[in-house]
């Protein structure tokens, strides 16, 4: 999903679109995800974006993404909202 549809239209919108590494599986609230992060330039400040796509069945799905500046990526504080986020993100219920 990430590679076929995400990225591309990535490429195409995001101002020097760089992707970080390579496309993680992993698993998130008990259900199969991946996980991709990338630059991109937002009114000329260099940001870093976590992405965590993942599906609920019956063609419903989620793409989370957390931005925040490149510089400031590793800061405890940036870590610490980023893993809160993951963590306390709720689907809305059907």
């Amino acid at each position: 999903m990430w590679r076929d549809d995400v990225e591309p239209r990535l490429e195409r919108s995001e101002d020097g679109y760089e992707r970080v590494g390579g496309i993680r599986a992993t698993t998130y609230q008990g259900r199969e995800a991946a996980d991709m992060e990338w630059y991109a330039t937002v009114d000329g400040t260099r940001v870093r974006t976590f992405g965590r796509g993942f599906l609920l069945g019956g063609g419903r799905g989620f793409s989370l993404r957390w931005t925040t500046p490149a510089a400031d990526r590793e800061e405890p504080a940036s870590r610490e909202a980023l893993r809160t986020f993951l963590r306390t993100f709720r689907p809305a219920a059907d």
